[in-house]
């Protein structure tokens, strides 16, 4: 079902939202290179801060894991918008946002990605050539690697492991857990037919597997398990979809949202990968559950396109809350706690 009062429109086509880690925001950036900050804790969307970078230049938005700032990338620039907690500055207007830029940081290459580390470690700042690492405190330059030109990354949720899409159809992971930089290990590379746009970690940490899921050009999902101990990879499940995968966000509850171009929004129940074993010593009927276990999104199918998928925190009961932005400049938030009641289609197997 649609929450009451979460939907808005804008001009031009949505390319971009991500919530605070209290749910008390969200940040919206559209193809016009307009970012707005919304206030959350009302009963609709409030505008609280609006930002205007480079026009029609893709954007990548994170928020740090403790809040208290919004990594915008945008053309070359790196903006750094904080945030204050305006219940302990008792001289704040009562006008006042909370939100301003400090910093912003400008690079010889266009930005295509952002990825802030869990423990707020390091910043990874994907551009056309290669990847800087810079220190999430102060934002200073730590190492460049050299990845090829990236479209996409992102940490695990453990922080041990880094995904990145470099040279358009390769999906690099690295192992991060040593301190020094230098020595991140680029243990595993899965290619890609076309163009890879998409990938997203499991959120559930289990003693010895990782999974993720990437897509692209391919019009397919791939899952891939990564047995960490013996540090070998496996394709786990793969599913073809009608037109090119744009976004991808996997929930606490096993529900991985897939942003498809034909105007539609894929939910994939992958939650039997959250048991602890490894899917070759499942029985198969586990393995089923993700091949049939499907539901569908429509949004003016054909005549639009879905860009980007975000799952709210799961503070405040709202892990399953899902906001669901298009080509066509609307963006709502759908609650899915309910999910045994979405009549969905099965696939044929």
């Amino acid at each position: 079902r649609h929450v009451n009062g979460f939907y808005l429109y804008s001009m031009s086509p949505i390319q971009k939202v991500i919530f605070s880690p209290d749910n008390a925001f969200a940040a919206i950036g559209n193809e016009a290179g307009v970012v707005t900050f919304y206030n959350l804790t009302g009963s609709t969307f409030v505008t609280a801060y609006e930002m205007v970078l480079a026009d029609n230049s893709s954007q990548s938005i994170e928020w740090s894991p403790e809040g208290g700032c919004v990594l915008v990338g945008s053309g070359n620039a790196l903006t750094i918008v904080g945030k204050t907690d305006l219940a302990k500055r008792k001289d704040a207007p009562p006008s006042s946002s909370g939100f301003s830029v400090c910093k912003v940081i400008r690079h010889e290459q266009d930005i295509r990605s952002i990825s802030i580390h869990p423990e707020s470690k390091y910043v990874a700042v994907g551009c056309s050539e290669t990847t800087l690492i810079l220190d999430a405190i102060d934002f200073s330059h730590i190492a460049e690697i050299k990845t090829g030109a990236v479209t996409n990354a992102s940490w695990s949720r453990d922080g041990e492991w880094y995904a990145s899409i470099a040279n358009s159809n390769e999906v690099k992971i690295y192992e991060t857990s040593n301190f020094d930089v230098t020595q991140w290990l680029n243990l595993f590379t899965f290619q890609t037919e076309n163009a890879c746009l998409a990938l997203a970690w499991s959120p559930v940490e289990l003693d010895g597997l990782q999974y993720l899921a990437y897509g692209g050009a391919d019009k397919k999902v791939t899952v891939v398990e990564i047995r960490v101990h013996e540090r070998t990879w496996e394709v786990v499940f793969e599913v073809e979809r009608p037109d090119i995968i744009y976004d991808l966000d996997w929930n606490n509850n096993g529900l991985l949202a897939v942003a498809v171009g034909d105007g539609t929004v894929t939910l994939v129940d992958l939650g039997y990968l959250q048991s602890g074993a490894a899917v070759n010593e499942m029985d198969y009927n586990w393995q089923r559950q993700g091949v049939t276990s499907f539901t569908e999104i429509r949004r003016s199918k054909g005549a639009n396109s879905m860009r980007t998928v975000r799952w709210m925190s799961p503070r405040q009961d709202r892990n399953s809350f899902l906001a669901v932005g298009g080509a066509d400049g609307a963006l709502e938030v759908l609650d899915l706690t309910e999910r045994e009641l979405c009549r969905g289609f099965t696939l044929d197997v």
